[in-house]
């Protein structure tokens, strides 16, 4: 089928404009795709109503990005939003993670590169494996090349460099268009239901009772980042 028929079939499932897509769940086929090239691949205006029902979808999980083969499509596309963060010194778990507000952005076949060899742990979660959380290396700081939909249409070319969460978050959603999930390259044994989340705010509880080796356990109390 013909990737701009494709898009209009998952749009028309709505049950109504505004309505959310549905998050299609690990198993689904579209996962498990790399993605085609997005730029000129669709009408403007039908881009423009993906990303919009995208956003919808990403705020109502609630979730801080969204990929297209999340909602079914093999498109090189998400949309990222993280307005559950903190301005520094208002939470220390937000302050260790370098996590900080971002802004709505919706990106067209991006590309990142890592930057430098700081990895940070962290446990994640995925919209696509609900309810299960695992932890996952990332690189500390990345370079990101895509074209950004602006609001008025526009394509807008961006070459940035991005650290903290702001980079897990751009890793994750990226992972996902190559046909990635994060439970993929998470450390092994740390995979577990989410409501266990609070019992391993401090990683070295999770090595401890989850049984986890290798550089993970070279972490030190509090601490998250390799050097």
């Amino acid at each position: 089928m013909d990737i701009s028929d494709l898009t209009r079939k998952i749009l028309d499932r709505r049950e109504g404009e505004g309505s959310p897509l549905r998050i299609v769940q690990a198993g689904h086929p579209a996962l498990r795709r790399r993605a085609v090239r997005a730029a000129e691949r669709l009408p403007a205006e039908l881009l423009r109503e993906l990303v919009d029902a995208m956003a919808v979808t990403m705020r109502r999980a609630p979730g801080v990005g969204l990929a297209a083969p999340q909602v079914g499509l093999p498109l090189s596309l998400y949309v990222v939003e993280d307005s559950f963060a903190s301005e520094p010194g208002e939470d220390p778990d937000d302050d260790l993670l370098e996590r900080r507000p971002l802004p709505l952005r919706a990106l067209l076949d991006p590309v990142l590169e890592p930057l430098g060899d700081q990895r940070v742990y962290a446990f994640e979660g995925c919209l696509s494996v609900d309810g299960w959380q695992s932890i996952v290396p990332r690189s500390r700081r990345v370079r990101l090349r895509a074209a950004e939909l602006l609001d008025d249409g526009t394509l807008r070319e961006v070459d940035e460099e991005h650290g903290g969460w702001t980079a897990r978050i751009l890793q994750h959603e990226t992972d996902h268009l190559a046909g990635t999930l994060c439970h993929d390259v998470a450390v092994p044994r740390s995979f577990i239901d989410a409501s266990y989340a609070p019992h391993y705010t401090d990683l070295g509880e999770a090595v401890r009772r989850l049984g986890l080796s290798g550089e993970i356990a070279e972490l030190g109390p509090g601490e998250v980042m390799t050097r």
